[in-house]
């Protein structure tokens, strides 16, 4: 049996996935709001944030507001293939017809080095109309290096994720966790501060507490436990925060 299952959880409550995490994500309404507001007016725009402060789960949100317009694409470990993407939403009376789809919404998560070729074709779509608009989501619009026309386009519409705040730590662990108290407020605010305010590394270390709370016959964390992973991180060069 899982850890999880020992608390009366069907699945992991920390899981990670962009859309798991969508469903209990907090603070990310005020971006939320102008990104949809980016969308319909069509433009271009950058979401800059550090690694874990909820690019990709406010780009899974943005989709699920806009439904079939919307396109995710995740950029961290393949080039995105820009025409494969506009022949899958190119309907078939459209392709009878030789027309392409219009005002697509198309999300770029981890915005690295795009080769020039795709900087072209997206620029070329955008400009066509096929492409709506185009969000692009990275560490900052500078270390993207989109070309200048690309940039030009974004102009001003730089949406910043500031870093999680303590409250809203508490509340999406809670917002996981229901009615379950291995966890109480004060030792998510240790684990957040072990984490270094990074959302994806706060539900890794709650994981891992309540995986030793478990393995021990322990019904809550408690401060012995935090003090064995605080060591535990100093021996494995994990930020301490």
């Amino acid at each position: 049996m899982e850890w999880y299952e020992e608390l009366g959880f069907e699945s992991n409550p920390f899981d990670n996935s962009p859309g798991f995490a969508a469903k209990f994500a907090v603070g990310l309404e005020k971006p939320l709001g102008e990104l949809e507001y980016y969308a319909s007016s069509g433009s271009l725009v950058f979401v800059e944030g550090a690694a874990g402060s909820g690019k990709s789960v406010l780009l899974r949100k943005l989709a699920g507001k806009l439904g079939g317009r919307a396109v995710y694409a995740d950029c961290s470990a393949a080039e995105v293939d820009v025409r494969s993407i506009i022949r899958r939403k190119t309907s078939l009376l459209d392709k009878l017809l030789g027309r392409r789809p219009k005002n697509l919404v198309l999300m770029i998560d981890s915005t690295t080095n795009l080769s020039a070729n795709t900087m072209d074709l997206l620029k070329y779509h955008y400009d066509s109309n096929s492409l709506g608009s185009i969000i692009f989501a990275g560490a900052s619009l500078k270390s993207a290096r989109l070309s200048p026309a690309l940039v030009d386009r974004i102009g001003s519409r730089i949406v910043k994720l500031p870093a999680l705040s303590g409250d809203d730590a508490v509340l999406m662990v809670k917002n996981r966790l229901g009615n379950s108290s291995i966890l109480s407020d004060g030792v998510i605010r240790k684990l957040y501060w072990m984490s270094g305010k990074n959302a994806a590394k706060l539900l890794q270390l709650c994981e891992k507490a309540c995986r030793a709370a478990v393995l021990s016959k322990s019904s809550e964390v408690n401060d012995e436990l935090l003090v064995k992973m605080k060591k535990e991180m100093l021996v494995t060069g994990d930020s301490l925060g």
